[in-house]
């Protein structure tokens, strides 16, 4: 485990959020948006971008069941599907951000009612 590994092994999804509003503000200034004026063209590059990772995410579940060709199944490790995870929810914390979504409160609202849940 790396350094960096070690420090944020065990991240709260309030310290995700704050990671993610920083990240939001870099990238909006790399791409020359503002992250108000250009909210609804930034929203829906990282819904894009979301989209990108879902299906590299999906790929990596088919690699990992081995429901894919068998020259490819070398490339698939618990490394790259741990990876392709992450990649879905940091880009999910970044849309959050941008569209002004408390996401740590709409996860914790979302464990309330399934934990209510009776099936």
């Amino acid at each position: 485990m790396t350094r960096v590994d070690q420090e944020f092994s065990d991240i709260s999804l309030r310290e995700a959020a704050s990671w993610a509003s920083q990240q939001a503000k870099r990238l909006a200034a790399n791409f020359g948006l503002d992250m108000t004026g250009d909210r609804d063209l930034f929203a829906l590059a990282q819904t894009a971008k979301l989209g990108e990772e879902v299906g590299e995410l999906q790929a990596e579940v088919l690699g990992a069941i081995k429901y894919c060709r068998t020259d490819k199944i070398a490339q698939f490790t618990e490394e790259s599907l741990a990876g392709e995870l992450a990649d879905v929810m940091v880009c999910t914390m970044l849309l959050a951000e941008i569209l002004d979504v408390d996401l740590p409160r709409a996860v914790a609202t979302k464990i309330g009612f399934l934990r209510e849940r009776k099936f």
